[in-house]
């Protein structure tokens, strides 16, 4: 793969809209990396992201605001400038409840960690 390097400034990114309310945008993925996956994610009050499980561990990181993530029935919040190791094939879902709207940062070692994500709801 040709080196991609480039700097990306977060903060004038275009999000494409996932689910209601819930907003993403791809830095890093299999388009120009190997192995990483970065992307950066606003999360509106009420909206959320289902019970889901990953092949892989994923790293969520909190920007500005703060969400509640559930791991395997355990409810937790993460405020800014606090992250989260999720471990692989670990059932989770996140949600934003406040009224700030969450930025979060995603990360995942592998450049395709959608593949074989299962949803649970």
């Amino acid at each position: 793969m040709k080196n991609n390097s480039k700097i990306t400034d977060i903060n004038n990114l275009k999000y494409e809209l996932k689910r209601n309310g819930y907003y993403w945008s791809d830095i890093i993925n299999k388009s120009n990396s190997e192995e990483n996956f970065i992307s950066i994610h606003k999360i509106k009050k009420g909206s959320k992201a289902p019970t889901h499980i990953h092949e892989n561990e994923e790293i969520v990181y909190v920007l500005n605001g703060s969400i509640e993530i559930e791991i395997e029935n355990n409810l937790l919040n993460l405020k800014k400038d606090q992250m989260i190791s999720i471990p692989p094939k670990t059932e989770h879902s996140l949600r934003n409840e406040n009224k700030e709207i969450a930025k979060i940062i995603i990360y995942f070692g592998t450049n395709d960690p959608f593949a074989k994500t299962v949803y649970k709801e």
